[in-house]
């Protein structure tokens, strides 16, 4: 990503790291989903397998954004506390504001059993075949992967930004506004992969305190509902494919927001 100019106050960003192929989550997550115009917002990029607590600094972070209808700004002035890096930053106008940002790439090699483990565990049971077809099952998994991070937060009155597709290599877009769901609908959403449909990808969902659980795969046209509840949530699904310099190359995304 590029930036047009840097924030000159802090945004508190809670960053956090994978530290090994298996799930551990980098995430986005304010303080508050839902703020006023004015206010200094706190955000924060966690990493791991809970929701939403952090359980180690990101190393790695590259491009922490902020994105508005006015544009993007690049946030600086980043700084540790504790198990998470930490800025903070004043909200001025109203609307929807998404916060991205990039846990740098990592490569890794794990047992051909763990590897396998983690395969079927992310739902990339598809890789597990195709190494098998290859006669590869028994070789240990050469992984390079990349996570992506993004929220999504209201600052006073709602607008249209929310569907904001912000160009990240694997996003998941709301179809809907989630501050503005009515009692019992789900939240349709679509995933893109370069900017084009990713079908049967396997999303997982995450309420805060609240078990990972599989909510569905992805159509061909990269849509799925996610049934959701009053409170906060993470959706998060991988897409691995044949890599060039490494067996295996994969992008991980999530998503959280905030259910009234």
């Amino acid at each position: 990503m590029r930036f047009m100019k840097s924030i000159p106050v802090a945004l508190l960003l809670i960053v956090g790291v994978a530290s090994n192929a298996f799930a551990h989550y980098t995430y986005v997550i304010p303080q508050s989903f839902r703020v006023s115009a004015g206010d200094t917002v706190v955000v924060g990029f966690h990493s791991g397998d809970g929701f939403p607590e952090s359980s180690a600094i990101l190393k790695r972070l590259q491009d922490p954004t902020i994105h508005t209808e006015r544009g993007k700004l690049k946030v600086d002035g980043l700084k540790e506390d504790g198990k998470r890096l930490v800025a903070s930053v004043n909200v001025a106008a109203s609307g929807h504001v998404i916060v991205t940002a990039v846990n740098g790439a990592a490569v890794e090699e794990m047992k051909p059993a763990s590897f396998e483990e983690y395969l079927e565990e992310e739902g990339l049971g598809h890789i597990v075949r195709a190494r098998a077809q290859r006669g590869e099952s028994d070789k240990p998994g050469n992984e390079r992967y990349t996570m992506y991070a993004k929220t999504i937060f209201l600052v006073g009155a709602p607008s249209d930004a929310y569907s904001t597709v912000v160009g990240l290599p694997l996003e998941i877009v709301p179809e809907k506004d989630p501050y503005r769901l009515q009692a019992g609908e789900s939240l349709p959403v679509r995933v893109l992969l370069r900017g084009a449909p990713a079908a049967n990808l396997e999303m997982k969902a995450t309420s805060a305190g609240g078990k990972t659980q599989v909510v569905g795969k992805t159509d061909a046209t990269g849509r799925l509902n996610v049934p959701v509840t009053p409170g906060r949530w993470r959706l998060h699904t991988i897409h691995m494919e044949r890599g060039s310099d490494v067996d295996w190359e994969s992008v991980w995304t999530t998503l959280t927001f905030e259910i009234s």
